[in-house]
């Protein structure tokens, strides 16, 4: 099964709310957990990613706490995922320098190595503001209702 984690939904959760705040607002991991009842501990690692990844700004101090670097209009999903996890990959052999032992009678290496670009295709053109408006938005115009 493909599937989000827990973290990246942490993730998306924490995005879409600091969104929803005024532009000069900020907002921190024990509002955030207690709104949504999700571990401090866990999100707080999320968002030290998504800061790292520079989806948001960190602010140290007492009056601390985190902003959007950029509008959901300009945040795909993938970023997000890779933020969080890493490179996208949805089998061993579709990650760099991995070396199969079935590869010379392999009878799905071209479906999947096809299947792994048109998701990525996807998950880089969907935006944050698509979960907003409770639609999916592509950046891509490749990707239509359609072909979902």
């Amino acid at each position: 099964m493909i599937k989000l984690n827990k973290k990246i939904e942490y993730g998306l959760i924490a995005l879409l709310h600091i969104a929803k705040l005024k532009s000069d607002e900020i907002t921190n991991c024990r509002e955030i957990s207690e709104k949504y009842q999700i571990s401090c501990d866990a999100l707080g690692k999320v968002m030290q990613a998504l800061a790292k990844a520079e989806l948001i700004t960190s602010t140290q101090g007492v009056k601390g706490g985190y902003q959007l670097r950029k509008s959901l209009a300009n945040i795909v999903i993938g970023e997000v995922i890779e933020a969080i996890e890493g490179p996208i990959h949805i089998t061993r052999c579709t990650c760099e320098n991995y070396v199969c032992h079935h590869e010379t009678n392999c009878n799905i290496r071209e479906p999947i190595f096809h299947f792994q670009d048109q998701l990525l295709k996807f998950v880089y053109s969907v935006t944050l503001e698509s979960f907003l408006k409770k639609e999916l938005i592509h950046k891509n115009s490749e990707f239509q209702s359609s072909t979902i």
